[in-house]
């Protein structure tokens, strides 16, 4: 009686690696692609953002974008201040909240004069804020509600935002691409490049 080998051959087995090696070789480039596109997505969607911003500001007190971390991913909102409604400031906090990426994209930012990127953590966020009578930008706000509630919105018109950095770039990176967003604090202008 003869014992049936129950293994596999040699050639079974390099045919088997060979073609995992091809299917591996066709998924990792559209996998690739799929992240790349969120990247995209995320930079068109912080570009549509401050368009937004920039229009809100010109027909409210104050218009501006939040774009923070979360562990889910990153969100932008936006906070608009419709001036006082009965004796009370009417300041909507997170409006048109909306996911722009999730948390395996990166997003970090750069300041005026200094070239560190900073990373934009869990918790955290910036607050990009243009100037209604030029047009340009703010410098970076404060990340706190309750300093909004506390805030005397007329007499930061009359006098103007003062202190804090201004924002420069906007860097959006993953699956090997990267977008970054250069803003111009003198026009509210910004350009799209590729990293």
């Amino acid at each position: 009686m003869q014992k049936k080998n129950k293994g596999f051959t040699l050639v079974e087995m390099v045919i088997t690696v060979s073609i995992f090696a091809i299917l591996l070789g066709i998924l990792v480039p559209s996998l690739n692609s799929i992240i790349g596109f969120r990247v995209q997505r995320a930079t068109n969607s912080i570009a549509s953002g401050l368009d937004k911003t920039k229009i809100e500001a010109s027909n409210r007190l104050v218009g501006e974008m939040k774009l923070e971390k979360r562990s889910n991913g990153y969100y932008i909102s936006y906070i608009l201040d419709r001036g006082k409604v009965n004796g009370n400031e009417n300041i909507k906090w997170n409006e048109d909240e909306k996911k722009i990426a999730p948390a395996k994209t990166l997003i970090s930012y750069k300041v005026e004069n200094n070239d560190d990127e900073i990373p934009l953590e869990e918790g955290k966020s910036i607050i990009i804020t243009y100037n209604r009578e030029t047009g340009g930008f703010l410098p970076l706000q404060n990340q706190d509600e309750t300093y909004w509630n506390d805030l005397d919105v007329s007499g930061i018109l009359e006098k103007g935002f003062t202190g804090g950095d201004y924002c420069s770039q906007i860097i959006i990176s993953g699956g090997g691409r990267k977008r970054i967003i250069n803003l111009f604090k003198d026009t509210g202008k910004y350009e799209i490049q590729a990293g």
